[in-house]
């Protein structure tokens, strides 16, 4: 476990498998992710099983500590141990409890945990531009703008540009 102030991230369980499922088929959600998809039960669980087995693309559960509920995860979608990079993500799952900062501090321990145990130095992802919240939160987080890839990536009938964005983890 990963201890935080208002959340803990916590390893994969059954209900995590369960409430992720039902986050990625929601259209609002999957707007936001490369998903294209709705997603059956076994593609699904293939790929918990994935992330379980990894040794280092986990993904966490974030557990809001007032709610005593999974609210959201956050993961690896990359890393390279020999350029010290990783590629992590985030989402929370319900809009109820987004925008309350929850994301913010998860992301925040979750790079922290990366640089601290896993000897990370630099973060980075790739998100549609349309995405503002998250850009936001990335930028609270410490990321900043580092290009945009025109019209890459194909979604709901039309292209959309990809923003690119990192952050340093120096002292």
């Amino acid at each position: 476990m990963i201890k935080g102030d208002r959340i803990n991230l916590i390893p994969m369980n059954d209900e995590i498998f369960q409430l992720t499922l039902g986050w990625i088929n929601q259209p609002e959600l999957r707007d936001f992710t490369n998903s294209r998809f709705p997603v059956n039960e076994y593609e699904h669980k293939n790929w918990f099983e994935k992330k379980a087995n990894e040794k280092y693309l986990k993904i966490y559960g974030i557990f809001e500590k007032t709610s005593n509920k999974v609210i959201g995860i956050v993961g690896l979608n990359e890393y390279d141990p020999f350029n010290r990079t990783a590629y992590p993500y985030i989402y929370i799952g319900e809009q109820t409890n987004q925008a309350k900062g929850i994301g913010t501090e998860s992301f925040n321990l979750f790079i922290k945990f990366l640089k601290e145990e896993m000897n990370v130095r630099r973060v980075y992802g790739f998100l549609f531009e349309y995405n503002k919240s998250s850009l936001s939160m990335l930028q609270k987080c410490g990321y900043k703008l580092e290009g945009e890839m025109r019209e890459h990536w194909y979604k709901n009938g039309k292209y959309h540009n990809v923003v690119v964005v990192g952050a340093l983890l120096e002292d």
